[in-house]
């Protein structure tokens, strides 16, 4: 289970990620991600909720990385993440760490849109 979405007025990019993802939704995922960040500007924050995401094999694995690359080319500005399941933090983390950026960990979507509004800076 998957849903991507943008919201222009708070230049902020929408990401839950649910369950096993296959190859197949793993592939609408990114293009999902990267049509959704194309309509923000740079420096749009991101909220990643993945907090019922397990963790993937190896092919998942690129293809998260793929797409975290491709959000940082898009002109990702602050990651805030929502994440439970401790395999799938670990595998988070070593994305974030291969992709370039460094995200931040929350326990809630609204708790990731209160820090994106203070802490994070708003557009």
């Amino acid at each position: 289970m998957f849903e991507v979405r943008s919201d222009p007025d708070r230049n902020r990019l929408y990401l839950t990620m649910a369950g096993r993802l296959d190859s197949a939704e793993r592939q609408t995922i990114i293009k999902a991600i990267l049509t959704e960040a194309g309509k923000l500007t740079e420096g749009f924050g991101v909220v990643s909720d993945i907090s019922g995401l397990y963790a993937s094999d190896q092919e998942g694995f690129k293809d998260f990385l793929r797409a975290k690359s491709g959000l940082k080319l898009k002109g990702a500005g602050p990651v805030v993440r929502v994440v439970k399941i401790p395999l799938s933090r670990i595998q988070a983390e070593r994305i974030s760490t291969e992709a370039g950026y460094e995200a931040v960990e929350v326990s809630s979507v609204e708790e990731a849109d209160q820090w994106l509004d203070t802490a994070g800076g708003t557009p």
